[in-house]
């Protein structure tokens, strides 16, 4: 059931979270698709990290501004990070309740629909205290944001050989230059050991948690990347139709840019994944 990556990060939030009853309320029906359930954790300015968010809890009230809460709209429930007099935690909220805003945005990547959420002395309970509920959310939405950029690199290859093999110029198609054909090429080793980077992001989040948190950083930084460079070289090889509305790729283009930015750029990541490998 979707929206895939709102309904999955709040449920690896709330498999995390302290509170039974909200884990036997949600779970089931996010599951089976009858509820949505999504995550609100990023900041103004770019903050990702819950040692650092703005949004207050006080009295089971929640006030504070989240810019960039996916499928918000949508959603039955929102699970907010915020911080109390005893340090982060999560709080759930549902949208309908007094209090909440919801604003959609116009996005990037019109394949996923992100919304502005304000609070104001908002109702809401308290699900997980400390920062471990919202770390595994974060870090499952890394894991399947490096996927989704792994999965998009490769599409843009794809998209670009066939077109490549296609187009001809000078009586013969354009892959047989150098110029097209080395681009291509580089793309395709790059790519290939990628899968690896997150295949194992993605073990060591459901079975080695101490190695969990640097290789979802990890694999977000680099495949995000790799996935932006795949979409602006199959942009250029494309040459004038690569830009138009009518073709196809830059709606890759556009995912690659929010899978680039949500949860963290690549270099935070890469910063991240130093801290806690100690050097």
């Amino acid at each position: 059931p979707g929206p895939f990556l709102a309904c999955a990060m709040a449920a690896g939030a709330l498999v995390a979270s302290d509170d039974a009853d909200a884990r036997a309320r949600w779970l089931p029906a996010v599951a089976t698709g009858h509820a949505i359930v999504t995550l609100a954790l990023g900041e103004d300015g770019g903050v990702w990290d819950a040692a650092r968010l703005t949004t207050r809890a006080r009295d089971g009230r929640l006030d504070g501004r989240k810019p960039l809460v996916p499928a918000a709209a949508v959603a039955d429930a929102i699970l907010v990070a915020a911080v109390d007099d005893d340090g982060p935690g999560l709080w759930l909220v549902e949208r309908r309740a007094p209090g909440v805003d919801v604003a959609p945005l116009r996005g990037t990547d019109m394949t996923r629909r992100v919304s502005e959420v304000t609070l104001a002395d908002a109702p809401a309970t308290q699900v997980a205290a400390g920062r471990r509920a919202i770390d595994r959310a974060r870090d499952a939405g890394l894991v399947l944001l490096a996927a989704d950029a792994y999965g998009g690199a490769r599409r843009c290859l794809e998209m670009t050989v066939r077109y490549a093999l296609a187009r001809e110029q000078f009586g013969q198609p354009i892959g047989a230059f150098q110029g097209v054909k080395h681009q291509l090429a580089d793309l395709a080793t790059d790519l290939e050991p990628a899968l690896s980077l997150w295949w194992y992001a993605a073990h060591a989040h459901d079975h080695i948690p101490d190695r969990a948190e640097r290789h979802a950083a990890l694999a977000k930084a680099h495949l995000t990347d790799l996935y932006d460079r795949a979409a602006r070289v199959a942009t250029e090889l494309h040459g004038g139709i690569g830009f138009t509305w009518e073709y196809d790729l830059h709606l890759w283009f556009r995912r690659a840019v929010f899978d680039r930015a949500f949860l963290g750029d690549a270099e935070s990541h890469r910063l991240r994944a130093a801290d806690l490998a100690g050097w």
